[in-house]
């Protein structure tokens, strides 16, 4: 039943994800999912449900959301083209939103 449960989750996260690729444009789609995986990753720690669960969840529902390969992408595209300024403030706007996306995920 557990696969069942991973299964699910990771159609929602995807479905999700591929979702907000149709309504943003590019590294806005990236910036949003990354964002929102963060804030579900820690409404789903403050739940305190057994550690399985909370696993289980951010494995499946997050993990499919997220969209780390793509970022990677999006930030070697810009080295290549040597926009470093781009490419550092991309980076860093991204992990500056999932952390403060996290902490307010666990204030829910």
């Amino acid at each position: 039943m557990i696969f069942f449960y991973a299964a699910l989750g990771g159609f929602f996260g995807g479905f999700l994800r591929w979702s907000l690729a149709q309504l943003f444009p590019g590294k806005r789609a990236t910036l949003a999912a990354n964002t929102l995986a963060c804030l579900a990753g820690g409404f789903f720690v403050s739940l305190d449900l057994a550690h399985l669960y909370t696993v289980l969840l951010i494995a499946s529902f997050c993990g499919a959301l997220s969209t780390w390969s793509t970022l990677a992408k999006e930030l070697g595209q810009l080295l290549n083209e040597k926009k470093w300024w781009p490419m550092l403030g991309y980076l860093s706007l991204t992990f500056a939103l999932g952390y403060s996306a996290v902490f307010l995920g666990m204030r829910f």
